[in-house]
């Protein structure tokens, strides 16, 4: 039996589970899992670099740790399986928090507020500033997969055309050209993109959708409880209004 035990300690190991804390402690490196697509939160710029609000904010919580900061790559489709599978130990980025997400994973205190918005055209900003004047066959709303803003529009814009896109750089582009007529995204991403194209794509409401206020979360598996623990400490001791000023993040 003691051999059993043994054998199970180690494949645990080898598999990268087990006690949460002393492994990543003993790894020295906090694998952080983020999908790369939601500025301002987390993105690839212009040269090629991951940058953004999460990305601040994992840096500063390895720095808290004493662990060096190693960034995975994933999905808003695969991000949860992703997570299961431990491929990194804890995912950050535009991650809501929601009832189904907690049920599965542990969800840290919260950091960021924010809520559902319709972002447009400035052109045609008076034209949607209502969830029942998007919620119409001839309105073209767009929707990037896998996440919080596909539940949203799949259950609540009935009517709507809907067109999938295929991930979340698409939509922008899709508004900009007129392919679309409507985005709903969250508050945060919806002023980034207007401070972005200025003039040209705009908020249509500024006050969040019915039902849709919300907060942002980090996310870790269900026996990390422990790195739960250092995750939500940091979280009340680091200035996150700082690093919300420095990416313009107002929700």
């Amino acid at each position: 039996m003691k051999k059993i035990i043994v054998f199970m300690s180690l494949l645990c190991a080898v598999n990268g589970y087990g006690d949460d804390w002393s492994m990543v402690k003993e790894r020295g490196i906090l694998r952080v899992g983020t999908t790369g697509d939601y500025a301002p939160i987390s993105f690839i710029n212009s040269d090629g670099k991951l940058q953004g609000f999460a990305i601040d904010m994992a840096e500063s919580l390895g720095k808290a740790l004493s662990l060096k900061v190693e960034f995975v790559k994933t999905s808003w489709p695969t991000l949860s399986q992703d997570l299961a599978n431990n491929k990194f130990d804890i995912a950050m980025g535009g991650i809501t928090h929601t009832k189904e997400r907690a049920k599965t994973f542990l969800l840290t205190s919260k950091v960021i507020e924010n809520g559902k918005i319709a972002l447009v055209r400035c052109e045609d900003s008076s034209r949607y500033t209502s969830e029942s004047m998007i919620n119409n066959t001839t309105v073209k709303v767009v929707v990037n997969p896998g996440g919080t803003n596909e539940r949203f529009v799949k259950s609540r814009l009935l009517k709507s055309n809907v067109i999938n896109a295929k991930d979340n750089f698409v939509p922008f582009g899709m508004l900009l050209n007129k392919q679309a007529d409507v985005m709903v995204t969250d508050l945060i991403e919806g002023r980034y993109q207007s401070r972005l194209h200025k003039n040209k794509l705009c908020v249509a409401n500024d006050q969040p959708f019915s039902g849709t206020e919300s907060y942002k979360v980090y996310m870790v598996q269900k026996d990390s409880k422990m790195l739960l623990t250092k995750v939500n400490d940091w979280l009340s001791a680091v200035d996150v209004n700082a690093l919300k000023r420095k990416w313009k993040i107002d929700p």
